[in-house]
């Protein structure tokens, strides 16, 4: 009898991985641990990384940053750019930046280069282990880090893209003005921290984005399911769930999704053509072909 792909769900392992992220990246904000959320995103694209391994290498990292206590913050954070960027050599990937690797925390690690959000959280969770408070800033260009230096009263921002430089805020909002050209939100909103569930979204997004770029769709689907463990009621993630499980042959999941999208956004710009497309799904479950 030939393969039911009608049949075909979702792996158990996927779905557990998703859940015990959503346990993970929910609940109190200030216990949610970014390292260990981003080694569970890095196993959507290498299942068998040895997590140990690189939870060792945040350590070995920690260890060769942390420096004098009595220090000064900015000082201190001089020495973790320092140990990062020159020492270690980590550096952002120009090359095959749009690779699904890029958006998982292990790999960059590993091969030390990545996007910019995941040398920030590189930055971010070896500054946690040295006792500095580093945020995440969204800026729309590229992602940023930012650290309050009490000494100056002023707040920094850095670029772990290029080398952890400090960028003058000024300039920067003056960039984000020129990006904008009056419309918009204010170039200030940019510079806000981002909480760790904004930051972990980002992250599946870019991974989602690359997953479907290279067409490798089952990977794309595992970030969504993470987006949804994160955000259940997301309907735009519930919709391109639906949309993705049809291009891998699961289409009682793909009606499933998108008829919740439909019902909960009928007034979307897009209704009329998710409706066309749950009939088009309604067919191939009707047919049992693939």
């Amino acid at each position: 009898m030939p393969d039911d792909l009608t049949q075909r769900l979702v792996k158990p392992d996927d779905l557990r991985l998703a859940r015990q992220f959503g346990a993970l990246a929910r609940g109190n904000a200030h216990r949610i641990r970014l390292d260990l959320c981003c080694f569970l995103i890095g196993r959507i694209v290498d299942p068998g990384f040895n997590q140990f391994e690189s939870l060792t290498r945040l350590e070995q990292l920690a260890d060769a940053a942390r420096g004098d206590a009595a220090s000064s913050v900015s000082s201190r954070v001089d020495r973790l750019s320092r140990v990062l960027f020159e020492e270690r050599g980590f550096r952002g990937d120009t090359d095959t930046y749009y690779e699904p690797h890029n958006c998982c925390l292990h790999a960059t690690l590993e091969h030390g280069q990545g996007m910019p959000i995941t040398l920030a959280v590189l930055m971010i969770e070896v500054g946690r282990r040295i006792g500095l408070e580093l945020e995440g800033v969204g800026a729309p260009f590229h992602f940023l880090v930012k650290y309050r230096d009490p000494d100056a009263g002023v707040e920094r921002y850095l670029d772990p893209f290029r080398g952890g430089r400090e960028i003058d805020r000024h300039a920067l909002v003056e960039r984000l003005a020129a990006m904008n050209r009056g419309v918009g939100p204010e170039p200030e909103s940019f510079l806000a921290a981002v909480t760790k569930r904004q930051v972990l979204q980002r992250i599946l997004t870019n991974l989602k984005g690359a997953a479907v770029r290279k067409r490798e769709y089952h990977a794309a689907i595992s970030a969504t399911d993470f987006l949804l463990a994160l955000s259940p009621w997301s309907l735009e993630d519930r919709r391109d769930r639906g949309l993705l499980c049809y291009q891998t042959g699961q289409y009682i999941e793909a009606l499933d999704d998108l008829q919740q999208y439909h019902e909960h956004a009928a007034e979307a710009p897009d209704a009329e053509r998710v409706a066309e497309f749950i009939e088009r799904v309604r067919v191939r479950i009707a047919e049992g072909s693939p």
